[in-house]
């Protein structure tokens, strides 16, 4: 066990004037606890003893198990020689999953990685492939993030490096372990089709060979389910990184399949086109940009001022484009700023750096003719197959705005962007030239239906233009806005026009201005060859073979995440993917054919009921529930290696689909359906719970994999799961008895944790966030399940996250229902000591939310008022009017229900059954009051001192207070003269500042002036015309007896 001594090695390189980060003395003082709850200090302890006493920490308590993996971890960050037995003893301790050392080494990755020293480096690289060979859990988010750090456009020998040894790991542990995550493999594929193009020189054959052998071993194998499937969204972007390489052989092969022989890829492939039809998915253009250079491209298109970007530009091009093979970096950039960020309008219509004149600075300050083909097809691939309905107006508005934008200054930009668009619909790809013309229509359409310019003829019709240019723009781009109905007929699906109620440009300024400050290096239309270079490659490329490929049918598919207006956010869920019309039978027909080649490799006790399931549909639901049965008698019996149960728990999964995803309310009452009944999960919690589950055998740990590996194909199980199990307890007539004695139905959930691979907190969080997804009404039935049996367990109560989830979907009617289980203590969701840090955050919330929040709040019993008022610092009369009216009518109610008066019943005293009242709260001191006196003078409420009462009160309290307190409140006390010592004879007369005139009462017999004391015994003023003068000598008051209160049996 390693607790020696801790080594001197540095985490980050750091310069002299630079703090220490904060990370790194995390890791350090993690490092310490590791070498003191190893018996650091004692050198003649064992391996075992220094084992078992960090097995017994780590059990005690998280945080130590919290710091004794990040000492381990940092270990092996540091010291080179006890990575491997650091590493060793980190999956011996660990008690979650390295779910700690993964969210650390994620950290690392993706925002301190470019601060790592070598060493820190190399271990860091080290421990993922130590973590990918032992296949744990996030090792594969893990490579995704180490897979940004790859820069396109550097050949450095750190890139290539990281590059080579990423490439090592996928090649060693593909078949055992990445081809279980169909999401990695195309980020993989993506990433390496892209830096191979910078690879091309004789120094890096070695390193290109073995990336072409793997990426086109990989896109072979894995076409179907990973480059054509609209979940995984690889998309039109795979075929434009294909074309920047097809001229390799390997690549070329696969390049020309995809023309001539397109079944060799895929059965269900007809043709390029319906890859183009595809959009590629944020995340893997995302993922061409360290995150380093995402963030400063976030900053210049969030933060920076238009005409304040040249020394930030100047600094982006000295760092990252200071080299010939960096140029290749500026179509990812472009790619980037087109489909990922989208600003809101309050951005388009600030005066910060819009996105055009960003690309604009790109395009102009590229020097390779080849690179700034691939930049100009970066920025407008979009325009080939846009459809209104499914894409984004996002996408077009960066293109059309530099060309506006560029004609006054820079005339030669619009003009070659104008040509190459013009090249691009026509001559890319001319067997489907007809889809191309129609998405280049959709896209100048839409620029005019949305606002984007009020007009296109200062573009495509500007007499600055050459003449022979404006003649091309006539001929082949006019037409197209003209030519409505010969477009709209390439469209085979009907959609339904947009509303025009979508936000619009308004902000768009009316006069043309300068790209940059930079300049053209050719200001001249670039000659057919430099469109050649790029744009044609998928040209030259189809036709160097002997016969030209056939016309590709023109179909148009439904994109997975039709995205809203102006919107940012990526969606990548399973509810956005909309069905492929055209091809939905051919789809679901391969899906049916994956399943039977899974069936296939199952042993005969499983394949022949599967088969037998799967060929007959229309099979009655006994012979169905009989061979289920059959299925599920052989799983208990038989243990399966990891892969075949998965195959089975997904041929399950897809037989029964109709089942799980059934709804679980009634339609017409919006209420749960009683006695929820889903095959084959019922089926399975039936074995579950007949076999115990706190029966360890292989029975017990075959089902519940099955049913874990089902949650992971299928998610809405997990939320289902909780309501048959409920349900199952209610109607149970021993449920209460098993519930308090074997907690079968409970743990059944609890004990699917280890082969989840999740703390139960995590695991709540996810299903009841899958439910708030998939059925809303579903939510408020199944989020008080978790709290009645897991609030003890789990951190439920002090968090905020599915209680906001909760009151997001309440109505009115389960609001009602959900305050009767409280105050019939059925389910408590809050606890008098994580109140306050709960209501805190609630404060910010919808006002209906808040509502749910606050009567939510009243319901519990075990809540005092008490509990709440800490919280009322925090509140804000102009930002929280929501809290602060829950507060005053939990007040009144409070004071209501005490019996009226505070007065009427006297600390202490006993009430009619005996019983003494609550404890009263302590009272203040002289110090709260006078501080809160003076806080009302100096807040200016003069009036308040005009009082008599106010004034008798101060002048009484001088005889009080010490010398502190006078010193201190001096300014207060200087209100009322200083009355005279009674002992002592005055020398001279004290003058009293007249106060403000009182308006009179009326002749109401109060005429008298004196200084006297009050029943409670408090001096106060009375004035009278008589007493008035102000050389009237201050008394001081005569001291009375108190009388003394009579209370009749009746106050009580």
């Amino acid at each position: 066990m390693q607790t020696e001594k801790i080594s001197s090695n540095k985490l980050f390189h750091q310069t002299l004037v630079e703090w220490k980060d904060e990370f790194e003395e995390k890791i350090e003082r993690s490092r310490s606890a590791l070498s003191r709850h190893g018996g650091g200090g004692n050198g003649n302890a064992s391996e075992k003893e220094i084992h078992d006493s960090l097995h017994s920490a780590a059990c005690r308590d998280k945080s130590v198990h919290d710091d004794i993996c990040l000492g381990l971890l940092g270990t092996i960050l540091l010291e080179r020689d006890a990575a491997l037995k650091s590493y060793r003893d980190l999956t011996l301790l660990s008690r979650d999953n390295l779910g700690v050392v993964v969210d650390t080494l994620s950290l690392l990755t993706l925002e301190k990685y470019h601060k790592l020293t070598d060493v820190s480096r190399n271990q860091l690289v080290w421990v993922i492939r130590e973590m990918v060979k032992g296949g744990a859990m996030g090792a594969d988010m893990l490579c995704w993030n180490l897979m940004r750090q790859i820069a396109g456009g550097d050949t450095s020998a750190r890139n290539l490096w990281l590059i080579d040894y990423i490439l090592d790991i996928y090649v060693e542990y593909r078949f055992t372990w990445l081809n279980k995550y169909p999401v990695l493999i195309a980020a993989v594929i993506y990433t390496y089709l892209r830096v191979i193009e910078d690879h091309m020189t004789v120094p890096l054959a070695n390193l290109r060979q073995k990336e072409v052998t793997f990426v086109s071993s990989l896109i072979r194998e894995h076409f179907t389910e990973v480059c054509m499937n609209q979940q995984i969204g690889l998309g039109r972007d795979f075929i434009r990184q294909l074309q920047a390489v097809s001229r390799i052989p390997e690549i070329q092969e696969i390049w020309q399949d995809l023309f001539y022989n397109p079944k060799s890829l895929s059965p269900h492939l007809t043709g390029v086109l319906q890859l183009l039809n595809m959009r590629t998915s944020r995340k893997y253009i995302q993922s061409r940009l360290t995150p380093d250079m995402e963030k400063k491209i976030q900053f210049l298109t969030a933060q920076v001022k238009f005409g304040n970007q040249k020394r930030y530009q100047d600094w982006f091009q000295k760092q990252y484009f200071s080299t010939v093979e960096s140029q290749t970096l500026r179509a990812d950039i472009i790619r980037y700023i087109v489909c990922v960020i989208h600003p809101p309008n309050e951005i388009l219509s600030s005066d910060i750096l819009p996105r055009w004149a960003v690309i604009g600075w790109l395009l102009t300050t590229c020097t390779n003719p080849v690179a700034a083909a691939t930049a100009k097809l970066a920025l407008f691939f979009d325009w080939l197959v846009f459809d209104p309905v499914k894409d984004n107006i996002m996408n077009i508005e960066p293109a059309i705005l530099v060309m506006y934008h560029s004609l006054k200054t820079y005339l030669a930009i619009t003009a070659t962007l104008l040509d190459f668009l013009i090249r691009l619909t026509y001559e890319y790809h001319p067997p489907t030239v007809e889809r191309f013309k129609a998405g280049v229509g959709a896209a100048l359409k839409s620029i005019l239906e949305k606002r984007v310019l009020q007009t296109l003829d200062v573009v495509l019709d500007n007499p600055k233009l050459e003449p022979e240019l404006r003649k091309s723009i006539k001929e082949n781009l006019l037409v197209l806005l003209d030519g409505n109905t010969q477009i709209e007929n390439v469209f085979l699906d009907n959609h339904v026009q947009e509303s025009n109620n979508l936000p619009i440009y308004n902000n768009i300024k009316s006069e043309p201005m300068p790209i940059l400050n930079s300049t053209l290096t050719n200001h001249s239309i670039p000659s057919p060859v430099l469109i050649t270079t790029s744009a044609n490659i998928i040209i030259e490329s189809a036709s160097s073979g002997t016969k030209q490929p056939p016309p590709a049918p023109i179909i148009t598919f439904n994109q997975p995440d039709p995205e809203p207006d102006f919107s940012d956010e990526e969606v990548d869920t399973k509810e956005e993917v909309i069905e492929v019309k055209v091809k939905k039978d051919v789809v679901e027909e391969a899906e049916r054919e994956r399943i039977f080649e899974k069936i296939r490799g199952l042993p005969t006790n499983f394949r022949l009921p599967f088969e037998a399931l799967l060929s007959q549909n229309d099979m009655k639901v006994a012979n169905r529930s009989d061979l289920l049965d059959e299925v599920l008698s052989a799983l208990i019996e038989e243990q399966l290696e990891k892969t075949k149960r998965e195959d089975l728990s997904e041929t399950l999964a897809y037989l029964y689909k109709s089942e799980l995803e059934k709804p679980t309310v009634l339609e017409d009452t919006s209420s749960i359906i009683e006695n929820l009944r889903i095959s084959p999960v019922n089926e399975l919690v039936s074995l579950v719970i007949e076999l115990k589950p706190s029966d360890k055998s292989l029975k017990m740990k075959n089902v519940l994999r099955v049913l874990a590996d089902m949650i992971t194909f299928m998610p809405k199980v997990a939320y289902k799961l909780l309501i048959i199990l409920y349900q199952l307890l209610e109607k149970d007539p021993h449920g209460e008895e098993i519930r308090f004695k074997n907690n079968n139905y409970e743990s059944l959930y609890k004990n699917l944790l280890q082969f989840r691979g999740m703390k139960l907190d995590a695991q709540l969080t996810q299903d009841l966030k899958v439910c708030w997804e998939c059925e809303p009404l579903v939510f408020p039935y199944v989020c008080p399940i978790a709290y009645i049996w897991y609030v003890e367990e789990t951190d439920l109560s002090n968090s905020t996250e599915i209680l906001h989830l909760l009151v997001s979907t309440l109505d009115s009617s389960q609001l009602q229902d959900l305050t009767w289980k409280i105050m019939q203590e059925d389910v408590r969701f809050f606890e008098s000591d994580s109140i306050v840090p709960v209501i805190v955050k609630t404060i910010e919330w919808e006002s209906w939310e808040q509502h749910c929040v606050w009567t939510l709040v009243e319901s519990h019993p075990n809540l005092r008022l008490e509990d709440i008022l800490p919280v009322i610092p925090q509140l804000d009369a102009k930002r929280h009017p929501e809290a602060l009216t829950a507060l005053l009518l939990l007040f009144r109610r409070t004071a209501s229900s005490s019996g009226g008066s505070p007065t009427k019943r006297k600390r202490g005293q006993t009430g009619g059954r005996g019983n003494t009242s609550p404890a009263p709260i302590p009272s203040p001191t002289t110090d709260n009051v006078l501080a809160h006196i003076d806080h009302l003078r100096l807040a200016g409420s003069v009036l308040v001192f005009n009082e008599d009462v106010m004034l008798a009160a101060l002048l009484q309290v001088q005889s009080w207070v010490t010398e502190a307190q006078k010193s201190k409140y001096k300014e207060l006390l200087a209100l009322v003269a200083t009355a005279e010592e009674p002992d002592k004879k005055p020398s001279g007369t004290t003058k009293r500042p007249k106060p403000t005139p009182r308006p009179k009462a009326g002749n109401n017999g109060r005429g008298n002036s004196s200084l006297s004391r009050t029943r409670s015994g408090k001096a106060r003023i009375c004035t009278s015309e008589s007493d008035s003068s102000d050389d009237e000598e201050l008394r001081p008051p005569k001291k009375t007896k108190r009388p003394r209160k009579v209370y009749s049996s009746e106050s009580d």
